[in-house]
């Protein structure tokens, strides 16, 4: 699956975190519960888990490393839970984040509005 790009013409794209247009958020989640084994509580423990990076007070470069931990964390429970293509989901968000330089911040606001909105769109059945 292709996943929407962050920012399009330096505005956050409106695809990651609504219902309309391609590649919407509301799509993704669809796909990611039709595909596989996640459930909304999964979900949450990983969404939970990315908040306790963006909230702490550390460095960018340790943030990076939390992410990447963060991205460890979700492929073993992959292999564990049978949720590769969230696994793909996180590892394509995590590994466009911490490329970003200078723009870390920006990208990390992004990927917490994106995440959140595919909590909220995520199917509970």
């Amino acid at each position: 699956m292709k996943y929407a790009q962050f920012f399009v013409d330096g505005k956050i794209n409106q695809s990651l975190i609504n219902d309309v247009g391609e590649n919407n958020v509301a799509a993704l989640a669809l796909f990611l519960k039709k595909h596989s084994k996640l459930n909304s509580n999964q979900l949450r423990k990983f969404y939970d888990s990315f908040l306790k990076v963006y909230n702490s007070n550390v460095s960018d470069e340790a943030k990076k490393v939390q992410l990447l931990v963060m991205k460890a964390n979700v492929e073993y429970a992959a292999g564990r839970l049978k949720i590769f293509e969230f696994a793909n989901f996180i590892k394509d968000r995590v590994n466009t984040v911490i490329s970003q330089g200078e723009k870390f911040n920006q990208y990390m606001d992004a990927f917490k509005i994106h995440f959140e909105a595919l909590v909220a769109y995520f199917p509970k059945k």
